[in-house]
Formats: structure tokens, sequence, C-alpha cells
């Protein structure tokens, strides 16, 4: 019989254990997610270079968009699927257009400045991105 009662307090004393390793990781782990997301910004901003990674789900080349720093307007173009951009620390990212196709209009995904970020293009299937998308294949040589 002791053996039973044996088994039932390793069984107690392994749930306590249990939930308070579960709630040391929950308590870390919003204290690191609340220090990242707050505090960090707490302060000056600083200049961050990134490199933009863009995950592109578009009928398009990739040199049809590019990044802009919001909101002063700096922007870099994408060579393969990276573009490189100095911002501050307090600025966001955005996908847009690249200025170079007139015709093509778009306003896609933002993220803050860090030194990685990836952006992704999703297009709307509508007639007027469907002109410009065969526009653009066109011009890029793609068919």
């Amino acid at each position: 019989m002791s053996t039973d009662l044996d088994s039932f307090l390793d069984e107690e004393v392994l749930k306590k254990v249990l939930i308070l390793l579960l709630t040391i990781v929950i308590v870390v782990g919003s204290a690191l997610f609340f220090y990242f997301q707050v505090l960090s910004r707490i302060g000056p901003p600083v200049r961050v270079q990134s490199t933009v990674t863009l995950n592109n789900k578009c009928d398009m080349p990739n040199d049809v968009f590019m990044v802009r720093v919001m909101p002063n307007g700096v922007s870099a173009s994408f060579s393969g699927n990276t573009a490189r951009i100095s911002a501050m620390s307090n600025q966001r990212l955005k996908l847009v257009a690249n200025r170079k196709y007139r015709g093509f209009d778009f306003e896609g995904d933002e993220a803050n400045v860090a030194p990685k970020v990836t952006l992704t293009a999703i297009c709307d299937h509508n007639l007027r991105f469907e002109e410009t998308s065969k526009a653009m294949r066109q011009g890029s040589g793609k068919k």
C-alpha cells in the first residue's frame, strides 16, 4: 500500500513542479515580450541598416516593387528579392510600387524598422490588376 501512496505523492509533486516551471516560462516570456515591444522603444531612435526580403506572391517580377521608409519617403529598389535601406528605429517600412512603373499602383505590407524585415506582396486579382500585370510582364520580357 505504501507504493500506491508513494506514486500518488510523486504524481502530486510532479504536477506542482510542472506548474511551477510553466509559470516561470510564462512570466519570463511575458517580460521579454514587454521589453522588446515597449521598453526597447523608449529612448532616442537609432539608425538601423535594414535588409528587406520580398516575399512576392504576385504574378509580377520583383523589380516592380520597392521599399519606402514611412513617413519620410526614402526608398530602395529590390535586387532579386532583397533591398537594403537605412532608417530610424521609430520609423516603418512599406512595400510600394516602383516609381519607374508609372501605370502600376501598389501599397502593401508595412513593418517596423529592424535589421531583418520580410515584406509580402499579395495582389488582388481584379480586371485593372490583370491589365497592369499583363503590361508589366510584357515590359519585363516575361509572358
